[in-house]
């Protein structure tokens, strides 16, 4: 599998002008660990969820009267339609992250990529063994 067939196309998106709590609400109702912020169809930052934990909640901000530009990371890190599974796996594990957006040259969003995608879509043989219940747990497959 490559890493197109693996992207999650169309993601939900939100703009830097929405309020956090309504970008709080998407990911929530969306199960988001990452909201790609896009204006005029490129990815301009990225909001996630420790972003609104540790700055938001932690850091005393009205969710009502503030918008994401004021908490976003602007120029996220982000992958190419054209990176392998590996490069993407490698970027993932370097910057200790488990979502990347992808996007073209020009900054175009095309979705997103996550690690469990990644590794459903990598080899097989790669691992031994049976998958761990943390794993499993932590993407609700265990009971």
């Amino acid at each position: 599998m490559t890493l197109v067939q693996a992207i999650q196309m169309r993601p939900t998106v939100t703009t830097p002008d929405t309020t956090l709590r309504n970008a709080a609400k998407e990911m929530a109702s969306h199960r988001m660990a990452l909201l790609p912020v896009v204006a005029k169809g490129r990815l301009v930052g990225s909001l996630s969820a420790y972003d609104l934990t540790t700055r938001v909640v932690g850091g005393g901000l009205d969710p009502d009267r503030r918008t994401v530009r004021a908490i976003m990371r602007p120029d996220p890190p982000a992958c190419r339609p054209e990176d392998t599974l590996g490069q993407v796996r490698e970027q993932m594990r370097d910057l200790r992250t488990t979502v990347l957006p992808v996007v073209e040259a020009n900054g175009e969003l095309v979705g997103l990529v996550d690690l469990f995608d990644v590794e459903d879509a990598g080899d097989p043989g790669m691992v031994a063994g049976p998958e761990p219940e943390m794993a499993q747990r932590v993407r609700g497959d265990a009971f």
